[in-house]
This record gives structure tokens, C-alpha cells and sequence, in this order.
């Protein structure tokens, strides 16, 4: 394990006997969440209206698990803990990250070895001004139905495997003024306007991509995307509607493959703003899914036959 991970340019497995577990260090490519943004909640109309002009990142926080193959760390643990930020770099990620040492949450004593995990504050987050527009993860994805902003996620690496029964959830509807009184049974309630609140909507992705180069292109490219200012247009195929939303917050990544190509999975909470289910149209198409069109440049409805 020697040459895997460094803190400060110390070879830690060289110095300290210490390694980072298998899937250790999956809390470092998460990112960063949005502060919450200033919004009106109207009472009545759906959703709500949300000030996006400059959106802010929060700072993380980041549990890395390790292991040392000696009777104790405590002199890794002594290093880290020095003052000022640490940079840690790992490797096979080909990356750096600027750490301070919060606390240790885990500790297990196996005679000759030792395990822990450690929590660091990440005061920096990874946002670019300068960053590589997308243009594909150099492998050959089926072009996805989701897309934000007109860029389907796909063009980014990105498959969405999952969340879909979330997404097509409807959202709580907002109270009404509602009178109750001691003296009568039940309620008396504005039944004569139903809005619907906002939303947050957690999909599955797996970002794939050909080599460690294109993949770091793809994350910074999409999570920089993200969070430009105002709100994003997210797009579904499958019910042929735009629903406008905005990024929250990222959990669950997880490394599947560093070799032949690179895999990664996450989840991605979006906040959508205004999301109504309406009625579903029917109309007439051919083979090919193209949708036919009479000579007044109105489509055929299928219910109305």
C-alpha cells in the first residue's frame, strides 16, 4: 500500500502503518449541499418562489475509515490533529482535498491492529468557474429520457437507476384556512382551491465513464451545472413534461469500479418547486413513436375517437 494515500506529502502506510478502507473514502466525492435559499410560500399557487440568483454551498463534513497494522495510531491521530488543514491525496483519484480534523467516531482494538474512522470538516467547496463543458463520458451510453436543461444527463456520464416512483409522486397539497370550534363536531375547511406544495425528489445515478480524466470532467461538469444560478429545467421523457427544480443536496456515492473504466454511484435530492400532475393525453403516432399531425398542425386525440 505504499504510494496510495498521503497527508501533508507523508506516505501514511510508510510512516503510520495506515491505510484507508475498502470504500473508506466515498464521503469525499459527495457534494457539497446548497444552503438554503430564501423562498415565499404563497398560499395560492403551487409550490414556491425561490430567490436562486446566488446560490451558496454549505461546507462538509466527511467520515474517513482507516486501518493500521500496528498496536496503535496514535501517532497518526497526533499528525492529524496538528493545527491548521491537512491536505490528503488519494492516489488512484488522481485528487487532493484540504481536511481539518473534527473528531475520531470509531475505534476497534484487534490485538495487533487497529481500526477508526475519523470526521473532517471540508471548509472548501468544489465549485469552478473555469470548469470543461460537457462533452461526454468517452463511452457509448443510451441517450437518456431524463434531461436538465435540455442536456439529457446521459451526456454527462449519468444513468438514472432509480427514484422513478418518487419523481412521479404528488406532492402534499397546501392547508387551506380551516375553522374548528369546540362546540361542533368536526371542521369547517376552504375546499374550493387546491394548490400543492414543493417537493424534494431523491434519484439513484451511476456516473460511468472511460478513464479517471473524463471522469472527473463529467462530475465537475454536472455538479457545476447544478448549481448555476436560477432554477433548473428538468425534463422526463416519459411523461413528456418540464418541471422546474433546483439541487439540494448528493448522499450514497459509492466507487464500483476503478478499472477498465470508472463507475460511480450516488444520489441526487432535487427540490421541485412547482410539480402538478395533470391528465394524461393520448394521441396518434406511428411505428417510430413520431407524433402525427393533421394539415391544421393539431395532433389527433385519441380520446376524443
Amino acid at each position: 500500500m505504499i504510494g496510495a494515500f498521503y497527508i501533508d506529502d507523508i506516505d501514511i502506510y510508510a510512516r503510520y502503518g495506515v491505510v484507508i478502507t475498502s470504500g473508506g473514502y466515498n464521503d469525499l466525492l459527495c457534494f457539497p449541499a446548497l444552503k438554503e435559499p430564501d423562498a415565499n410560500d404563497w398560499p395560492e399557487e403551487d409550490g414556491v418562489e425561490v430567490d436562486l440568483a446566488a446560490p451558496v454551498l454549505e461546507a462538509k463534513e466527511v467520515t474517513i475509515s482507516f486501518a493500521c497494522d500496528r498496536i496503535d495510531a496514535s501517532d497518526f491521530i497526533y499528525m492529524v490533529s496538528q493545527p491548521g488543514y491537512h491536505t490528503l491525496r488519494i492516489t488512484e483519484l488522481a485528487k487532493d482535498w484540504r481536511l481539518r480534523l473534527l473528531t475520531q467516531t470509531v475505534n476497534k482494538d484487534y490485538n495487533r491492529a487497529v481500526t477508526f474512522s475519523l470526521k473532517f470538516a471540508d471548509d472548501f467547496p468544489g465549485r469552478s468557474d473555469d470548469y470543461t463543458a460537457v462533452s461526454g463520458s468517452g463511452l457509448t451510453l443510451p441517450v437518456s429520457e431524463y434531461e436538465i436543461d435540455d442536456v439529457p444527463v446521459s451526456e454527462y456520464g449519468i444513468e438514472i437507476v432509480g427514484g422513478w416512483d418518487d419523481l412521479l409522486k404528488s406532492p402534499t397539497v397546501k392547508q387551506n384556512l380551516t375553522r374548528s370550534f369546540a362546540t361542533s363536531d368536526g371542521q369547517l375547511y376552504d375546499a374550493d382551491h387546491v394548490v400543492f406544495n414543493s417537493k424534494e425528489t431523491t434519484l439513484k445515478c451511476c456516473l460511468s465513464a472511460v478513464d479517471l480524466a473524463k471522469f472527473w470532467e463529467c462530475y465537475t461538469a454536472f455538479f457545476n451545472d447544478l448549481v448555476q444560478p436560477d432554477e433548473r429545467r428538468f425534463y422526463w421523457d416519459y411523461t413528456s413534461e418540464e418541471y422546474p427544480c433546483y439541487y439540494k443536496k448528493s448522499s450514497g456515492f459509492k466507487v464500483l469500479s476503478l478499472a477498465d473504466r470508472i463507475v460511480v454511484e450516488f444520489n441526487l435530492t432535487l427540490v421541485f418547486t412547482v410539480f402538478r400532475i395533470g391528465e394524461t393525453e393520448y394521441v396518434l403516432a406511428n411505428e417510430l413513436g413520431q407524433i402525427l399531425v393533421l394539415d391544421e398542425d393539431t395532433e389527433i386525440d385519441m380520446k376524443a375517437i
